[in-house]
């Protein structure tokens, strides 16, 4: 097959096979420049890994056969090297995606990145009506910053979308996010669930979108796709309840490996083993690829299974069970079924790959 030929379902789908770490989420800070009230992190004093640690972490990823990095934080941006980090991953061909709030973008930093060719950069925007966002971050003028950020951005070319985040505050102004991203010809990716904290608090439930709310949302094509028929998977009882444990992971800015960022798992630090290594050596990660379907408490007798898409890592962090129901999933799972609706995927349930 010719190399520019090649997709990235087929990507993953060679990195599931041979358990290749192809997309990696690096947390390079947890500091941050604005105070979301629903962020996930419990606390914003880890600094990061050094500019030459990253350097050497990247050459592992190249090892190990990954292709595509998210650099977040915290706000990565507050790092005063943080673009030497994107040079340091450009220089190795690795595939740069940034998720920012974008305040502290610089016209020079932007003009770089344009010329480094960043693959995307994510912002977070959280209502179309600037007094909205700004209580939501409780910055001042944060709105104004992000979306004078965005602007320069298109304008030097670089693909950017807007992360939204749905919240009970914030679901009427949907209209206006659609209208503000359609006026910028970009695109946004929403989401329904606000997760609780990396530490298990769930303070940050309170800004979850209410029942009414929720199946309106799922209602609407525009902001999630989804299917007019059910997907059936329950008769495979050797569907993998999530592909991430294969061909994903995430790394803190300790250094520490995860399956994913949401499932707060470590399998091991790339200060003292190789990423490559970690990834197909870890017996934690290891134990995590043997889970099946069959192996679920609750999910194969569950009325809304055909509507559901069970995170194992949310179900981990706020029920305190993976292999147990995900109380948040049912409850956008009820919601689907109101509104007569099924996912678009298959589920997060996948076939193995023999």
């Amino acid at each position: 097959m010719p190399v520019n030929n090649i997709q990235l379902s087929e990507i993953t789908a060679l990195g599931k096979k041979d358990i290749i770490p192809s997309s990696v989420l690096v947390e390079v800070c947890y500091d941050c420049n604005e105070d979301c009230v629903h962020c996930c992190l419990d606390n914003h004093a880890k600094p990061g890994l050094t500019l030459e640690q990253y350097s050497h972490l990247f050459d592992q990823m190249v090892k190990a056969g990954t292709f595509y990095i998210i650099l977040t934080g915290g706000e990565p941006f507050t790092r005063p090297d943080f673009m030497e980090i994107v040079r340091a991953a450009r220089k190795r061909r690795l595939s740069v995606t940034i998720f920012t709030n974008a305040t502290l973008l610089t016209e020079q930093q932007i003009a770089e990145l344009s010329s480094l060719y960043i693959d995307e950069v994510h912002v977070s925007i959280y209502s179309a009506d600037a007094t909205t966002h700004d209580s939501i971050t409780r910055v001042h003028g944060s709105f104004a910053k992000s979306m004078a950020a965005i602007k320069k951005m298109l304008a030097a070319g670089i693909t950017v979308r807007i992360k939204c985040p749905l919240m009970n505050t914030t679901a009427d102004g949907i209209g206006g996010i659609k209208d503000l991203a359609g006026n910028l010809g970009v695109n946004v990716q929403y989401s329904t669930v606000i997760t609780a904290r990396n530490d298990g608090s769930s303070d940050t439930h309170q800004y979850r979108l209410i029942s009414n709310q929720l199946q309106t949302v799922l209602s609407d094509p525009d902001v999630i796709s989804q299917g007019i028929e059910p997907i059936y998977f329950r008769e495979n009882m050797d569907c993998i309840p999530c592909d991430t444990v294969f061909n994903g992971g995430a790394i803190d800015p300790e250094g520490n490996v995860y399956a994913c960022n949401q499932l707060r798992i470590i399998g091991g630090n790339v200060l003292t083993q190789s990423l490559g290594q970690i990834w197909k050596e870890s017996p934690a990660f290891k134990q995590l690829r043997k889970i099946r379907l069959r192996d679920l408490k609750e999910c194969t007798n569950c009325e809304l299974f055909q509507h559901c898409t069970r995170c194992p890592g949310l179900a981990y962090l706020e029920d305190g069970d993976m292999l147990g129901c995900s109380s948040v999933a049912k409850v956008v799972a009820e919601a689907r079924k109101k509104a007569g609706v099924y996912p678009t995927e298959a589920h997060i349930f996948s076939q193995p790959i023999s």
